[in-house]
């Protein structure tokens, strides 16, 4: 029979895609605990301690030490009352969605993410091995697209950098595109665009105030004719040119 243990891992991370560490720190560990409730209390209170901090995630994870390891994870989260991030909002059910395989949980709580953008008491994470407790049930499998977001922090006021998205005038072709949704009070700059080869993508985009300036936030959709390979090609391309953007708007 195996045996399960529980981790806390996490910390600063580079960017909104939560994969790699802040340069210079390395992620944290804590645990092992004996089961996910001591877990889930560890990281409560991490998290109610980094609120201030987008930039800042942990999650929940687990092993076993014998037997055969479950790769089923959850995208766990919802409306909670207050920052401490421990009780649900008053008429709130915790939303519970999988089984996933990792990358297809990483990308529904990406999406998650980015549909709460504007609301701080709205918060998910990634479960491994989820087991519903007393706050909730398992929802059904809901399976997404695969998506990946990318962001990048400019040196110009909101409004011109959302003026310029707007206006249609970056020239790379990821950074650009025909706009669906714009709205100067919000930052929104929804597009999709056609690549070389003819499919469209959808880029939920946002350019959120940052004291003086300002931070471009993209969420794209993986096509469903495109492979995972020319996806992932795609964002490095993406990762090349928001710096073209950065210095177009800083000049």
């Amino acid at each position: 029979m195996s045996e399960q243990r529980f981790y806390v891992v996490g910390g600063e991370y580079a960017d909104t895609s939560f994969r790699e560490p802040y340069p210079g720190t390395k992620l944290e560990t804590y645990g092992p605990f004996a089961t996910e409730r001591e877990a889930k209390i560890r990281w409560r209170e991490l998290t109610g301690q980094s609120i201030d901090n987008a930039m800042v995630r942990y999650f929940i994870s687990a092993d076993e030490k014998a037997g055969e390891k479950k790769n089923s994870y959850w995208v766990v989260g919802g409306e909670y009352a207050d920052s401490s991030f421990t009780r649900l909002a008053p008429g709130k059910e915790l939303e519970v969605y999988g089984p996933f395989e990792q990358g297809e949980a990483l990308g529904f709580w990406r999406a998650l993410a980015s549909k709460s953008i504007d609301d701080a008491l709205m918060r998910y994470d990634i479960r491994e091995n989820y087991e519903a407790g007393d706050a909730g049930a398992k929802r059904g499998a809901v399976r997404l697209a695969l998506t990946a977001t990318k962001s990048i922090a400019i040196a110009a006021d909101q409004a011109a950098v959302f003026k310029h998205l707007a206006a249609q005038k970056p020239k790379a072709p990821w950074t650009g595109g025909g706009i669906t949704r714009g709205d100067v009070e919000t930052g929104i700059v929804d597009h999709t665009l056609v690549d070389a080869a003819g499919h469209s993508w959808t880029v939920a985009a946002r350019v959120v105030a940052a004291g003086a300036g300002a931070v471009y936030v993209a969420t794209f959709t993986k096509p469903a004719a495109v492979s995972e390979a020319d996806f992932t090609a795609a964002m490095r391309r993406v990762d090349d040119e928001l710096p073209a953007l950065k210095r177009t708007l800083e000049k």
